[in-house]
């Protein structure tokens, strides 16, 4: 009797779910900002009825995650915003880049550890608006309603100047850039929309990033990476993400049932 109560006791520890290890948000308040700045973006998206949200790539891609399992959460599926990615590199054109500057992406390249590639794949601006065209036709059909650009982090504003650039020239009207903090007063792009002043704990990686794709000088869309390890961390990320927002949601007064479906609050 006591060898299967022995049995019995060692069955049921082993039920006992593990605690769960992270690999990306190790710490409790990097997961509360990844949430927090979700639902920002999300209620943002509503209030302002704004119908698309283009996403930077990379660091900025895994908020699609977020914004998407919070907006189902608060507001159901209806209305849920379409999303879109976008490769700030092949909006590089060539005739606006020196040699200095080519010389500068390719040592970000490196340290990005994004893929390797050579400056002749560096197009001409009546190309990248060609291609921009032909691939986001969906987006461009919306280009009279607002569309919110979001990149994680804006500094000097070389990323998301050549991004801007297109859809003004594409026809869009209301083109408003979003990020966690504001825009560097230096930036020559400037923020319509952010979330806070103050840091993110994991700096300019609060989502950390999507190393599912690489970002080359040849599309204004991003590749596959061909790296496997790449590809399943960038797996394990997304699972990570939507288990936070789901553990967070859990826990926020403002989606109890009886509150579901409410108007948001404008931040």
């Amino acid at each position: 009797m006591e060898k299967f109560g022995f049995l019995k006791k060692n069955n049921q520890e082993a039920k006992k779910e593990k605690p769960y290890e992270y690999k990306f948000f190790d710490y409790s308040k990097e997961r509360k900002q990844l949430y927090e700045y979700c639902s920002y973006v999300a209620d943002y998206l509503r209030h302002e009825n704004i119908p698309n949200l283009v996403i930077i790539d990379r660091s900025s891609r895994p908020l699609y995650i977020g914004v998407r399992e919070y907006w189902k959460a608060k507001y159901g599926e209806k209305g849920m915003p379409n999303v879109y990615f976008l490769n700030p590199k092949g909006f590089k054109a060539s005739e606006d880049l020196t040699n200095e500057d080519i010389a500068e992406i390719a040592i970000d390249t490196m340290f990005k550890d994004d893929a390797e590639e050579s400056s002749n794949q560096i197009r001409s601006r009546e190309e990248i608006i060609k291609e921009f065209k032909e691939t986001y036709k969906k987006l461009i059909a919306d280009k009279e309603k607002p569309v919110l650009v979001f990149d994680s982090c804006i500094h000097s504003g070389d990323t998301l100047s050549p991004v801007k650039s297109a859809m003004k020239k594409t026809g869009f009207k209301d083109v408003r850039i979003g990020s966690i903090n504001p825009s560097d007063k230096k930036s020559q792009v400037k923020t319509d929309f952010y979330i806070t002043p103050v840091e993110p704990e994991k700096g300019c990686y609060p989502f950390d990033r999507d190393r599912m794709i690489e970002k080359t000088f040849d599309h204004v869309y991003s590749k596959p990476a061909d790296d496997e390890n790449k590809r399943e961390k960038s797996i394990d990320l997304r699972h990570e993400i939507s288990k936070i927002i789901h553990d967070q949601i859990e826990t926020d007064p403002s989606l109890r049932q009886e509150d579901s479906g409410r108007s948001p609050e404008h931040r």
